[in-house]
């Protein structure tokens, strides 16, 4: 992997937990709730009984969900990079 490459993989995963992060936090009261209280509320509908979203396998399930969102986010940012660096070094040949 080329430099751009990593370091478009990091800024990429940052923002993109960042943003999930922020849009949870902005949009709580919007939104009707939390990561936590819709990741309690997709179990107890999958499970078929209540699961409080204090529960550790709510913490599990949104740490996937971030991660994964993350996961997105880093390969955009990989790719967004890779192509601006290759497109700056046509530039420069």
């Amino acid at each position: 992997m080329s430099r751009p490459f990593r370091l478009g993989f990091f800024i990429g995963f940052v923002l993109g937990i960042a943003i999930a992060f922020i849009i949870d936090f902005a949009f709580r009261d919007y939104f009707g709730g939390t990561w936590f209280d819709a990741v309690s509320h997709d179990l107890s509908r999958l499970l078929g009984r209540p699961v409080p979203p204090d529960s550790p396998i709510v913490l599990l399930g949104v740490t996937f969900v971030i991660m994964f969102i993350g996961l997105i986010g880093e390969l955009l940012g990989g790719l967004a990079s890779k192509l601006i660096f290759d497109f700056l070094d046509s530039l420069d040949s």
